[in-house]
């Protein structure tokens, strides 16, 4: 044990200084040997496939996508043949019961999470590395290769050859070889650039694939020993340091990207990945079964590290959890981020209950190894699973550069994946302990609560093999009809340019406002030239009978977006009604300033900043509900659909100043915007524009007169 710890930690560290370091004089010899392998070595076969930015990505996404079903189906189809053998074996002949749940597993893991986990590590370095990978097409290559590479071993499950044998753990080491060259792909990628570019779950996706390489490869110790404590760590390595630090690098990614908050703590962040790799994950405690001689110093050691797991993976969960703060209508919105939020409450629940499991089975009777195995299925299908269908539902949309076809089936792909994967876990937990305590009381038989709590995980987890033919079916036709995904521009989920008014500011309330380390902040002083007067506005007496709103510098941000959503009006020839139900897109009659925001930059007429859309959202929120309902909307414009006019408050005198004033570029510099515009319209001239466009119209204007 002490040599297969020694050899990880060498690895998780060589791989840290590789990426923060360099790799000195060995980087030319070494980049050429992976450009080498991953683009020339298959002459002809690599030029099939696309360079372009994120198609590797896109790629191992779908393949993971039509893995989906077959996983679900396999895994309910073992579940089912558990509570009753002889139903299946009528139908369809005579089973092998082990060879199903090695096919339901391989399908589940090597298929299903790890080409689509993969993918979603691959897309996130695209974005946040803002280049694309060191060889695109070779990653699809790879990809194909794990596609052929685990319909061979789901074929094989059916064997005498199975995986589970010492001679079939070999078959194993393939995988190991493919998860090296993507490995290699990302480092390469990282050394083109800087490594300073890289966040927490950047790091998260470097070191976990080094992970997946170890379990992979240390499968080959099995086939030479048959040890069982061989498989043990392969296993950890395989869904403790795989599975879990992907689920966290997916949720540490997609949630900032999703609700526009800057991760929340970068000290929890750094506690994730420093400790994740150097504990052992509670989970996959039973195939510890077979390890025969009692060792109390091992069983001390894993005890210790399986409790420190929890440290980690708790501090993963608060952090992800603190992100969301505000911004819990994005669960809404999102699918991805609801199944990444599930899946990260689930994971602390979980690892509790697998710390326990695994302690039972060291260090008790292991009369907890069915309550074991239920913790195993939700890391498969409760956390990675849900992880997996968040990096479909999110990610893949947008590396194919498409918006979802149907949101709302994408809600309910989500429901029944998210009720089944869980569901089954809690039934299966029920029946878990009904089987520990009829064996405890000697009675020779099952009872009629075994066989009801059995059927009844089966039958909840069909609600997850529906779902997941609900989710590949949508991105199916997303793929193909889906609507062209707005371009944005900068890095995702940091706000370029930020105005902040003097005062008193915390730099953990900027970055919780979606600030970066390159965002470029102006501080308006109280005394600036360019000032645009009170913040104290008024709606015109025809529309409401409202005596002032305190909106700070929202006026000229509602007042700009008003007026492109009525050209917007005009070119389409849509109404209120028509633009409200299009921005609207759960049907709740109210929108959001997460739907606003999205409406917006959906119908491609400003990508605003989390913080900007909730003062545009206050210029127009009339009751302070915090949304825009349907009159709201409406209110914001005349009967003719041109934005309604939104004024300083100010007296008469201030008003027949506008109209007798001098016309020069001085005087005009001095006004506001909505004056600027006020004087336009009396003389006819178009109300569009910036404000120095309406100061350039005006002085044409006057100087023709």
């Amino acid at each position: 044990m002490t040599t297969d710890v020694v050899l990880f930690l060498v690895l998780m560290v060589g791989l840290f200084l590789g990426i923060t370091r360099g790799i000195g004089s060995m980087a030319p010899t070494l980049r050429g040997l992976v450009h080498f392998s991953l683009d020339r070595a298959a002459v002809g076969v690599v030029d099939l496939f696309s360079k372009n930015r994120g198609s590797a990505a896109v790629n191992w996404m779908t393949m993971g996508v039509f893995w989906l079903p077959f996983a679900a189906t396999l895994t309910f189809v073992n579940l089912w043949y558990e509570h009753d053998p002889t139903a299946l074996t009528s139908a369809i002949g005579e089973i092998d019961a082990k060879g199903l749940d090695t096919a339901a597993n391989v399908a589940t893991f090597w298929g299903f999470l790890s080409m689509t986990l993969i993918g979603a590590g691959l897309h996130i370095q695209n974005r946040v590395l803002d280049r694309k990978l060191s060889s695109e097409a070779g990653g699809s290559l790879v990809g194909v290769g794990w596609m052929g590479l685990t319909a061979l071993l789901l074929i094989m499950s059916f064997t005498d050859m199975r995986p589970q044998t010492p001679y079939g753990s070999l078959y194993f080491a393939p995988y190991g070889i493919l998860a090296a060259g993507m490995l290699a792909n990302h480092l390469i990628t990282i050394h083109d650039g800087d490594s300073r570019d890289m966040n927490i779950s950047s790091w998260l996706v470097v070191l976990s694939m080094g992970a997946l390489s170890y379990g992979a490869l240390y499968n080959i110790c099995y086939y030479l020993s048959g040890d069982m404590e061989t498989v043990w760590w392969s296993s950890k390595a395989l869904h403790g340091w795989w599975l879990v630090p992907m689920s966290i690098a997916i949720a540490t990614y997609l949630i900032p990207h999703r609700t526009g908050n800057a991760l929340w703590s970068r000290l929890l962040g750094v506690t994730t990945y420093g400790l994740i790799f150097l504990t052992l994950t509670p989970f996959m405690s039973g195939v510890s079964d077979g390890f025969g001689v009692d060792d109390s110093g091992r069983t001390i050691r894993i005890a210790l590290f399986t409790s420190l797991a929890l440290v980690p993976i708790m501090a993963a969960s608060c952090n992800v959890l603190a992100t969301m703060r505000g911004r819990w209508e994005a669960m809404v919105e999102s699918p991805g981020v609801a199944a990444s939020v599930v899946s990260m409450c689930v994971l602390p629940l979980a690892a509790v209950g697998g710390m326990f499991a695994t302690m039972n089975t060291f260090a008790g009777e292991g009369d907890l190894a069915g309550f074991g195995a239920m913790m195993d299925h939700t890391l498969l299908w409760g956390i990675a699973g849900l992880a997996a269908f968040a990096a479909i539902s999110s990610m893949l949309p947008s590396a194919m550069g498409k918006t979802l076809f149907d949101r709302s089936r994408h809600r309910w792909a989500f429901w029944l994946l998210a009720t089944g994967a869980l569901g089954s876990t809690l039934f299966g937990i029920t029946d878990a302990f009904v089987d520990r305590a009829v064996s405890e009381s000697g009675f020779i038989g099952m009872v009629h609560t075994q066989e009801n709590t059995a059927m009844l995980t089966a039958v909840m987890f069909y609600l997850a093999v529906i779902g997941s033919f609900v989710l590949a079916h949508q991105i199916i036709l997303t793929r193909s009809r889906g609507d062209p995904a707005a371009v944005t521009k900068g890095r995702t989920g940091v706000i370029p340019r930020y105005s902040l008014v003097s005062g008193t500011h915390t730099i953990r309330g900027l970055l919780g406002r979606g600030l970066g380390l390159d965002t470029e902040i102006v501080v308006h002083g109280e005394q600036e030239e360019e000032d645009d007067g009170p913040t104290e506005i008024l709606v015109s007496s025809g529309l409401h009978d409202a005596e002032g709103v305190d909106l700070s510098a929202a006026a000229d941000v509602a007042d700009d977006i008003l007026w492109k959503l009525a050209d917007h009006l005009e070119s389409t020839g849509k109404t209120i009604f028509e633009l409200f139900k299009e921005i609207d897109e759960d049907s709740s009659m109210t929108i959001s300033a997460y739907e606003f925001r999205q409406g917006l930059n959906n119908l491609g007429l400003a990508n605003l900043p989390p913080p900007e859309v909730d003062r545009l959202v206050a210029a127009l929120d009339l009751n302070d509900d915090g949304m825009i309902d349907l009159p709201e909307l409406g209110l914001a414009f005349t009967k003719d659909m041109l934005p309604a006019r939104i004024i300083p408050t100010r007296g008469d005198e201030a008003a027949d100043e506008v109209e007798t004033s001098p016309v020069d570029a001085e005087s005009l510099g001095s006004r506001l915007k909505v004056e600027l515009i006020e004087i336009a319209a009396g003389l006819g001239l178009s109300k569009a524009g910036t404000k120095q466009d309406l100061i350039d119209r005006i002085l044409s204007a006057s100087e023709e007169e």
